[in-house]
């Protein structure tokens, strides 16, 4: 696809300008060349398997994008058998499960385990770096001051090292940058929000990557996410980027949150994690998207006749498969459904974020209508409480005075 550089999005979320990181998933085959970098001109793979990926991460320096190497350092609150061999072989994987909520380590562990975590996503090339976060099974003082601690210890480490600066093979390229990690489960964040931000506000660092940890469109979590990430915004005057917040996070950015990280098992981050690394995964099982309902299709024979009744009546213009029908096969359906992911970014960031809302509202009510006749049900209320925390929080108001 050819571009004006200067159009390109941003390769670290901004505030400037709402953008879309691409979850490229584990052995997507994304053709970063055929991506929509208009919207979306950055990357993001689990470091653990940066190595394997070596191509990928090399692609898109090439390209001039983004890498963003999650660390998804509450791996180690599992036993090691359950990690997977790739987190194994990273520096910061313990011997034994940590418990954040009650295990408190001591300093001199707390700064060790922040440079590894450091040292290893620079090594493995990312241009914007993460500090290490755990599960909370609560959201207890004790937990939440620790994973502060590891903010700290990491944001301190990057500003010894000088981790801003371009990584050697490339040093006239742009500075790296730091982001918080902050993992919060769905069923938190409702409640947890605003002292997510007083706590998180202060830190050291350029911007915020939030992941909600088993995450659904309940109007409720999503209220709250929207509450923290324009809480944080609004505070600090840095960016946040949300991953997690399934296939409402267009909402969000229509609302005016930075940026949001979605792809190929990148929707929904689950804790214990779902395996996805099988050497034999064929893509089977990879669920269509159609704008026109905005959403998946579901899996399965039994919905066969739907899939291909929806798209004669509403034929793609993806340019990857036949307009009229579904596409078929793993890199047809990789290919559809990143450019169908790029086109929402893209439509949820065009216009100011009380316009995007509401076109966003819009369509909503035209995808629900859509829906009903093939036995579809309406998309979750999550897609509209994110406007409607979002006019609240500009509002100054508190959500429950809008009734």
């Amino acid at each position: 696809m050819s571009q004006d550089r200067d159009s390109y999005a941003p390769r670290h979320p901004s505030l400037e300008r709402r953008s879309l990181v691409l979850w490229t998933g584990y052995r997507g085959g994304v053709d970063l060349e055929a991506l929509d970098r208009s919207v979306s001109n950055a990357l993001a793979l689990p470091l653990k398997h940066a190595a394997n990926e070596a191509g990928v991460v090399e692609r898109a320096h090439a390209l001039g994008m983004g890498v963003v190497l999650p660390g998804q350092a509450w791996l180690n609150q599992l036993p090691p058998a359950d990690r997977g061999g790739a987190f194994a072989r990273l520096p910061y994987a313990l011997r034994t499960p940590l418990d954040p909520d009650a295990a408190r380590l001591s300093d001199t562990s707390i700064d060790a385990y922040a440079e590894a975590f450091l040292e290893a996503q620079l090594l493995g090339r990312a241009t914007l770096v993460t500090t290490p976060a755990h599960v909370l099974g609560t959201e207890a003082a004790a937990g939440r001051a620790q994973e502060l601690a590891f903010a700290h210890a990491t944001a301190a480490a990057w500003e010894q090292r000088q981790g801003w600066r371009p990584p050697p093979d490339r040093p006239d390229g742009p500075p790296r940058t730091l982001f918080a990690t902050l993992a919060v489960r769905g069923r938190h964040v409702g409640a947890a929000a605003e002292a997510l931000v007083d706590a998180y506000a202060d830190l050291p660092v350029e911007g915020y990557w939030v992941v909600i940890v088993n995450g659904g469109a309940s109007a409720r979590q999503l209220e709250g996410i929207t509450r923290l990430a324009l809480g944080l915004q609004e505070r600090t005057g840095r960016p946040v980027a949300v991953n997690g917040a399934t296939g409402a996070h267009v909402a969000l950015l229509a609302s005016g949150v930075a940026a949001t990280c979605a792809g190929l098992h990148g929707m929904r981050p689950a804790f214990p994690p779902v395996p996805i690394e099988r050497a034999d995964d064929t893509g089977v099982g990879i669920a269509i998207y159609h704008p026109a309902i905005l959403g998946t299709l579901p899996l399965g024979p039994a919905y066969a006749a739907i899939r291909t009744r929806l798209f004669a009546l509403q034929p793609c213009g993806c340019g990857h498969h036949a307009a009229g029908a579904p596409p078929t096969g793993r890199r047809a359906i990789v290919a559809h459904n990143t450019a169908c992911l790029t086109d929402e970014a893209r439509d949820a960031t065009f216009m100011a974020p009380a316009i995007d809302e509401q076109r966003l509202a819009a369509r909503v009510e035209r995808a629900n209508r859509l829906r009903r006749p093939l036995g579809l049900s309406d998309l979750p209320v999550g897609w509209t409480a994110v406007a409607r925390a979002a006019r609240a929080f500009r509002a100054g108001e508190d959500l429950a005075d809008e009734g």
